[in-house]
């Protein structure tokens, strides 16, 4: 809830056609061949062994006598593949994971749809076809958002460098329980390593709460209203007590998306990101962040009153771009504080021992 995303339009999301069009065949199929799949496929993959993975489903599929069970496969995979609608918990879809399908298939399915992610995905004649890469995408991806700054959470970078490991794709529906949606890029989303690991949002299904209830989700890739952020001083830092004692709240600011808000907050593990990344990087570095930014403004000289020293403040707030600076939620609502609420008497010491310390009085 940093930042409103969108997907960017790519040719690689073709991929998601091919099991899209074998298991709308494969009920009425009499048998395995070329005409379950699109027509481009074929070629593309012909020297791989993707065919024989569709064909162990196809098999293990045909030999469940129970009509009832295949069609609940069929709907597992239209169900898995509407990422939106299941995030908002719309009653008229139910979740189905490959826990709930015939034990006999789940296991094709789960190898199919590895294969399908861990290696179609990179083989060269596909991304000859299609002409980028899953990296690539996702440089399109920050290119189209103009970000350096995960958009999920804030605190982390976002930059996808050659010469190191590309940026994390998550599975918003975890690929282990919902292996239906494992290359469709509605469910494939862009987000920074830390989001994407545990503690954070790992492989957790993002649908169920903690005791295993539906429940509205958080989906990356549906607008909101955003957020509003607060830090205050409950008691000013002082000789005794260094950092004061302080609060740091995130809210939502439309309330109708409260359970929205939770649901980010709960699977990224928000609130104790972002309280470590005050206590840890504004609380203990902000003065000499702060006077290295206006030792490398010449505009800017420092401050040696309490207008002058707000100004300047209020000047350094603006350098943190919401797109550009990892924190800048907690540095803007910190700053905020200082000028809005923070203590003649607090300021005027630390703007003093400022001067004092660069021999300026």
């Amino acid at each position: 809830m940093i930042l409103n995303i969108q997907k960017v339009k790519t040719r690689i999301v073709v991929l998601h056609s091919i099991p899209k069009s074998f298991f709308k065949k494969i009920e009425d199929s009499v048998n395995f061949g070329n005409h379950l799949f699109p027509n481009w496929s074929i070629q593309v993959f012909q020297n791989t062994d993707l065919q024989s993975k569709f064909k162990a489903v196809y098999d293990a599929y045909k030999l469940i006598t129970i009509k009832n069970e295949r069609d609940k496969i069929i709907t597992a995979f239209q169900n898995s593949n509407e990422i939106e609608r299941l995030c908002s918990n719309d009653p008229a879809l139910e979740m189905l994971t490959i826990n709930d399908i015939e034990a006999s298939i789940r296991q094709p399915i789960k190898q199919l749809f590895s294969y399908l992610y861990n290696t179609a995905s990179k083989y060269h004649e596909f991304t000859n076809f299609v002409n980028i890469t899953v990296g690539k995408s996702i440089d399109e991806f920050i290119k189209h958002h103009k970000i350096e700054v995960c958009p999920i959470c804030g605190l982390e970078g976002f930059l996808n460098l050659e010469g190191q490991a590309r940026l994390a794709l998550d599975h918003w529906l975890c690929q282990d329980i919902f292996p239906f949606s494992s290359v469709n890029f509605n469910n494939l989303i862009p987000i920074g390593g830390w989001c994407n690991s545990r503690p954070a949002k790992g492989d957790d299904n993002v649908l169920i709460d903690n005791v295993g209830n539906r429940k509205l989700a958080f989906y990356p890739y549906k607008n909101y209203n955003g957020i509003n952020a607060r830090f205050s001083f409950i008691e000013e830092p002082s000789f005794e007590e260094e950092y004061g004692s302080w609060e740091f709240i995130i809210e939502p600011k439309d309330n109708n998306e409260i359970d929205y808000f939770e649901s980010w907050e709960n699977t990224f593990n928000i609130k104790t990101r972002y309280n470590s990344f005050v206590k840890k990087n504004i609380l203990t570095m902000w003065r000499n962040t702060y006077i290295e930014y206006i030792d490398d403004h010449d505009i800017l000289n420092h401050a040696s009153d309490l207008v002058s020293f707000k100004t300047n403040l209020q000047h350094w707030k603006s350098s943190f771009m919401k797109k550009k600076y990892v924190g800048y939620k907690a540095y803007r609502s910190f700053i905020n504080h200082l000028v809005q609420n923070a203590s003649d008497a607090y300021l005027t010491g630390i703007y003093q021992n400022i001067l004092s310390e660069k021999g300026l009085i």
